[in-house]
């Protein structure tokens, strides 16, 4: 019988750890410290599992939440919402009471990040518009012109075919935007340089004349990138499948 080289053996026993520590099931871990941990509740967290995972689903609810192109006002409203039912929580007197809190906030906030936003058709002026006619995976447009005098909100707009809609369950295609001077040379440090991504979940699904779409992004020119200066801006989409024409448009955002 042949024996095998050491080093082959090495690579298996690696090989099977690795396998090993895959198939383990990943522990759950609350979106706080548990060696901070001060209150009743949070204590009751760390100690049961399933509170655990409840708290993680939260986390990771309340993560999606933040990353929505809402405007600011939207997510000074979020936190609020988010300390008073901290606040709520903290009051339990009994893990079933935590169980319930953390069941109704986390419906709550999935319910508002799927949530469609109607946007006016009617006076829609966009900044920029392009037609995609296909994206396969990866697309860029490039050379989008900016410039501004006061401070404007602008959003990411993409509306896509009904026949090319995927739902998706976590995470999804992503888009990614990089603004920079139009006199940039590459090699050079530029005056000034904005870059921004998101994905999928964080999206925010809208309706704008009886079109369905996504809002991707959302910046500011005045705080984001300088007033009164000529920006370039390309916009990427990536790990997208549009088989049907699409519309990307750049929009001064009015919410």
């Amino acid at each position: 019988m042949k024996t095998l080289a050491p080093s082959v053996l090495l690579w298996l026993g690696l090989l099977c750890g690795m396998v090993a520590r895959a198939e383990e099931p990943a522990v759950p871990a609350p979106g706080f410290d548990c060696q901070r941990a001060e209150k009743v509740v949070e204590h009751w967290v760390c100690a049961n599992a399933g509170l655990m995972q409840a708290d993680q689903r939260l986390t990771e609810a309340y993560r999606t939440a933040q990353a929505k192109p809402d405007g600011d006002a939207a997510l000074a409203a979020l936190r609020a919402g988010q300390l008073r039912w901290l606040r709520v929580r903290n009051r339990c007197e009994s893990q079933g009471c935590v169980a319930e809190a953390y069941a109704r906030r986390t419906a709550e906030l999935q319910a508002s990040n799927r949530r469609v936003l109607a946007l006016d058709g009617k006076a829609f002026v966009p900044v920029f518009s392009r037609t995609l006619a296909q994206v396969n995976d990866t697309r860029a447009v490039h050379g989008i012109p900016l410039r501004r005098a006061q401070p404007t909100a602008i959003q990411v707009e993409l509306f896509i075919d009904p026949q090319d809609a995927r739902p998706w369950r976590e995470g999804g295609p992503g888009a990614r935007i990089a603004c920079w001077p139009p006199d940039r040379r590459e090699g050079y440090a530029s005056r000034f340089h904005y870059e921004a991504r998101s994905w999928g979940d964080a999206f925010r699904p809208v309706e704008r004349g009886g079109r369905q779409g996504f809002i991707l992004l959302r910046f500011v020119l005045g705080k984001d990138l300088p007033l009164n200066e000529d920006i370039l801006c390309t916009v990427a989409l990536t790990e997208w499948l549009l088989d049907q024409p699409s519309q990307l448009h750049l929009v001064e955002s009015t919410y």
